[in-house]
């Protein structure tokens, strides 16, 4: 008597390893760019590191990538003249209206000569500390200061090239996040594509009278 061979569905074992390769990718996806913005860190300020500015400024300005948490000595601008002296106030500002924002006003006006400004945070998105400083320049000889481009000039192709190089924290680019999405994504269906299809049937394994 005849028996048909009985199939079963099984993929290769690499598949499965596969299939578990891209869930892993997939779920440590939505860390990294929370990782990246784990710190309140230096955005931008006025006067800018590394700024020649051609008279005092009345006050120091700096914002975060994160918003403050407001506790008495957590945020902190220092303003440090070349010997080491400190000509703030000692009473950094964080603003009620933008809590990136921290501010300190001077104690003098500033002579001629580099400054050093140190800054701590403390970030109200996880709690984390996060310190640095930069430096800028008081001449009253600097030449007068590039005007900002027009609105022709933002309309310039050649203007505004590299401003559309979106990122998450401060510096991993959107699209290489995307594409590493897709490529797990594209992982994980040709592993289950290779785990699910089932084995074409054998030739017949024997007969029987």
């Amino acid at each position: 008597m005849a028996t048909s061979p009985r199939t079963r569905a099984r993929g290769p074992r690499h598949g499965r390893w596969l299939l578990g390769a891209g869930v892993a990718l997939l779920a440590l996806l939505p860390l990294a760019p929370s990782r990246a913005l784990a710190h309140a860190d230096y955005a931008r300020s006025t006067p800018g590191s590394d700024a020649i500015v051609r008279s005092s400024p009345a006050r120091i300005d700096v914002w975060f990538t994160q918003e403050l948490f407001r506790r008495a000595g957590a945020n902190e601008l220092r303003v440090l003249a070349e010997d080491g002296r400190r000509v703030d106030d000692a009473q950094p500002v964080v603003d009620d209206a933008d809590r990136t924002h921290l501010s300190v006003r001077l104690a003098e006006e500033l002579a001629p000569g580099p400054y050093t400004v140190e800054w701590r945070s403390l970030s109200a998105v996880d709690g984390d500390t996060a310190e640095g400083s930069f430096r800028f320049t008081v001449d009253p000889a600097a030449p007068e200061p590039t005007p900002p481009p027009s609105t022709s000039d933002a309309a310039d192709p050649a203007a505004t090239e590299g401003r559309d190089a979106v990122s998450i924290g401060g510096g991993v680019p959107v699209a290489l996040w995307v594409a590493v999405l897709a490529a797990a994504l594209a992982l994980s269906a040709f592993a289950v594509a290779r785990t699910v299809a089932p084995r074409a049937p054998g030739p017949p394994g024997g007969t029987g009278a």
